[in-house]
Order: C-alpha cells, then structure tokens, then sequence
C-alpha cells in the first residue's frame, strides 16, 4: 500500500458533490449568524483544499460563472480527472493544481490572490498532525480577512466504537502491505467477533451498525477512510484552538438545523446552557447528540452584520418549494433526520407554510409576517429555524442572485451523457437554487435519452438497453428483478422521471 504522509494513495476518492461547501449555503449560515457573506451576485473566489476528483467544484464552477474557482490536490489522479471533466463542460472559470499541503503553508503561490471562500472537506482526520496544520495555515494564508473557511472532519464521540476496527486494518496492512485486503481481514476478523457473541460488539452497538452499513458503501470511500496512517478523529474544541491559532473564528455549522440548540431536547438545553466557551458548548454539544461528522464553517475575522443589517438581509432571502402538491400528502414529509434521532415537525405549521410557497417563491420577510399559526405572525427566530429544516432535507431552495443558467445546462447535459456512459456522479447543479440536486444512475441515463426527444416507449428501450451495456442488473428494493418483472418496473421509472423530475429540472432551470 502507497501512503504519502501517511495518507492511503493506491487508488482515487469518490466522485462526490455536497451542498454544504456550495456558495449559496455557507452565505447563508453567515447570515444566520451575523457574518457579513461574499456577494454572490458579483465576481468571488473559491479555493478547495484537497478537492478529489473535482466533481463538486466543476459542478459550483457551472452554477456560477461571474466566480473564480480554484481546486487543488495531491494526487496527479485526481487532477488529471478534475481538468478533463472542466474542459468537457467548457468551464473557464475554474483551475485545477497539483500540489501538497506542506509546501503550500510554506510559500503559497502569490499569483492566487486572496479568496472568499476556503473550503477544505473531510481530510483533517485522515492525515498527519503535520500536515492537518499545514492545512489551517494554507486556508489562512489564501482567505482575504472576513472571508469564511469551510472545515468539516470525522468527530468523536460518534467514531469511538470504530477505533479497534480501524486499528485492526492498520496493523493487517502493516504486515500485508495492500490496502482492500487489510480492510478486508478486519471486516472478516469483527464479524467472527460479533458471530462468537464477543463483548466489545456489545458494549459499543454502533461497531455493529457500521459493519453492517460496510456493504453498500463504495470501495473507494472505504479504502480511503479507513487505511490512513494518522486515522484519527477529533474533538470538536481541539480543533477549534488549532483553528483560532491562525485567527480562525468560530460562527456555525453548514448543517443548518444544528445551528440552532432549540431542536434539541429540554435536558440537553439545560446542560449547554452553561456552556459560555464556544468550544466547550461544541465538545459538549456533541457529547449530548454522539456527534461522528461536523461541518464547520469559520470566519477569518469578524466581519459583522449590525443587528438591523442582519434582519434586513435575512428577511430580503427569497424562498422556494422543492415538492410536488402529492409530497405534501405523505405523511412523513415533515419529519427531519438528523444526528441526533428525528424531529417530527408541526404539520399544521408546515403545511401552511409549503401550501403558500406552492404559489411561488416568497421573502422570508413575508413568511415572517404571515399568520402560520393562526394566531399572528411566526417569531422570526422560530421561522428561521424550521426554514433551516426545510433547507437541510431538500423541500426548499433559497434564490441567489440571477445569472445565466447556460453553464450549467452544458454541465448536466455532459454529466448525464457520462453516467450513461458509465461514470459515477449523482447530482446536477441547479441555477434556480444557486446549488445542487442529488439524482440516481437510473435519473440520470433517463436525463440523456430525454434530451434527444424521446417518447416514453423509446425512453424505456433506451434505459434496459444502457443498464445492459453497462452490465448493470434492475434492481426494486434491493431485490434483483426476474425478466418478467424487469418492463413493469423499467415503465415505473420512466413513469415517475416524466411527472416529477424532468418538470422540476425544467422549473429550477437544470434542463433548458
């Protein structure tokens, strides 16, 4: 096994896109907490620390042309993939630069300028202490003063049960030397442990739950997660002291409900309240939830909102809905997952609330204003709050600034013709929303044929005949279908893409 400080590099990362590092969110979490956000609606800068493959940039680069975006990494791979994708969509707003860490805290080119927007996802936890430094002080040498730095890292408690696992894997792999047969011993030597009723499985059940979860999880993301040297998850107010040596400031997280304490139960309340230290509320915070993975967004410097700035920019934000008038039928269409269990939501609120937005989009000024409950206006508090639910599982968009959606059109239509062909992506940007929308394989090959005009007959010939070039069998809950199923099912599809989401790519302007 190849490890470059540490770091496992025998095979490339996923090809993965979230929309918490876009724009658009980390913006607003700035405005929710008073920090003055980048202005999306003119010229900004994007740098990524560690980008992968390139795909979630590329797919930001798209949705906002007038930006600047720069993405770099270690691996001669990923960068090779990151420029084919961007020439392949015809982004010039975008460069991608193969570099490493310790040598950009060193001397960072000058020629980048300074950036608004840092963004370093998921690798503080993955290599060494060295080089996670290296990390904060290249996003502090490349970040103008107020601009925001986004951090998101593995985080204990929530990874406690699966330290033996992983140590496990390190010590195969010292002795083997290969990267999937290491992990594949420790999977094989933690299910004759659960098998043979061993203690350890039961004093930490989430172990359990984990090695369940191994096998439908990609090869890539598992190899990469686990065979690291320095593996280490950490302690929310550890890295916000490294974070404030650099003049890093803490302000919130681009998982928006848990900016908000009032989602949590009365008791865990009662223990924050006394919790005046911002790392110390979040090592608490986390305690209380058994928190495994934080997105953290901090402030290079506070650049503040005064209060009445704050309430005019939030209550300008224009909003709009995801769902179709059959999704606010369901009955569990507002019920919220969240790290620490499900929030079910106050229908009556909520219905309310997606019934008025069913109209058109609408201020948050004029939410506020509308007697949802019945009985007078929403506390502005209390909208933001549910706002934020509603934004986090995907029922609303907030609407950036209007730029040209032509960009992005291009890039769906090549992402759709290379999942076609076999690529791994799942999600199109959406310049309505100024983000992203996650879609399936199956979508997406439907997302090509559609655009060459095809009927819904043609459309399920063409999906059996790209899911049998690509070897790929035709799945319905997990369950591989007969042949005599395969058309009912296939008809389904093409069905449910027809009504609902080819109508809303058109409506968020994915599609022309």
């Amino acid at each position: 096994m190849t490890l470059r400080h540490g770091y496992f590099s025998d095979q490339g990362y996923t090809f993965g896109a979230y929309p918490e590092t876009s724009p658009e969110r980390l913006s607003f979490v700035a405005l929710l907490l008073s920090q003055r956000p980048p202005d999306l609606g003119s010229e900004f800068r994007v740098l990524e620390l560690g980008c992968g493959q390139g795909f979630g940039l590329c797919l930001q680069a798209a949705l906002y042309p007038q930006a600047r975006f720069t993405g770099i990494d270690f691996r001669a791979e990923h960068i090779a993939h990151s420029r084919a994708l961007a020439e392949s969509a015809g982004l010039l707003n975008i460069q991608f630069l193969a570099a490493d860490f310790l040598e950009l805290a060193q001397a960072p080119p000058e020629s980048w300028g300074r950036f608004d927007i840092v963004i370093a996802h998921g690798i503080l936890g993955w290599v060494s202490p060295e080089v996670g430094a290296s990390v904060f002080a290249a996003a502090a040498s490349a970040l103008r003063p107020g601009g925001l730095f986004y951090l998101s890292y593995n985080t204990l408690p929530g990874w406690l049960g699966a330290l033996p696992f992983q140590h496990a894997i390190k010590g195969f792999h010292s002795r083997s030397g290969d990267g999937q047969s290491s992990l594949d011993a420790a999977i094989a030597l933690f299910r004759q442990l659960q098998s043979c009723g061993s203690p350890l499985l039961q004093a930490q059940p989430s172990l359990a739950g984990r090695l369940e979860g191994i096998s439908s999880q990609s090869p890539a993301y598992l190899l990469h997660e686990y065979n690291n040297a320095h593996w280490q998850p950490q302690y929310a107010d550890q890295v916000m002291r490294q974070a404030s040596e650099h003049e890093f400031q803490y302000l919130g997280s681009a998982t928006l409900p848990e900016t908000f304490d009032g989602l949590l139960p009365e008791a865990f309340r009662s223990v924050l309240a006394s919790c005046s230290d911002p790392g110390h509320h979040e090592f608490v915070r986390d305690l209380l939830t058994n928190q495994s993975f934080r997105r953290d967004v901090y402030a290079k410097g506070r650049d503040p909102l005064w209060n009445v700035e704050a309430s005019e920019a939030i209550e300008s934000l224009e909003v709009f809905s995801l769902l179709a008038d059959e999704d606010l039928e369901r009955a569990d269409v507002f019920n919220f997952p969240l790290s620490l269990g499900e929030v079910q939501g106050n229908r009556v609120w909520f219905l309310a609330l997606m019934q008025h937005l069913q109209l058109g989009p609408c201020r948050l000024g004029d939410l506020h204003r509308l007697p949802l409950h019945g009985d007078g206006p929403t506390p502005l508090p209390e909208l933001l709050q549910n706002i934020a639910l509603l934004l986090h599982k995907g029922s609303i968009a907030l609407s950036p600034p209007r730029r040209d959606p032509a960009p992005a059109q291009l890039f769906n239509r090549v992402i759709a013709a290379q999942v076609a062909a076999g690529a791994p992506y799942h999600a199109v940007a959406l310049p309505r929303s100024g983000n992203l929308m996650m879609l399936s394989d199956v979508e997406l090959m439907l997302l090509h044929a559609s655009l060459r005009g095809r009927s819904d007959e043609a459309l399920i010939e063409a999906l059996s005949a790209n899911l049998q070039t690509l070897g790929r069998s035709i799945q319905k809950d997990g369950q591989t279908l007969e042949a005599s199923q395969r058309h009912e099912e296939l008809t389904r599809l093409v069905a449910r893409f027809q009504a609902h989401t080819l109508p809303l790519l058109r409506r968020l302007e994915a599609v022309a």
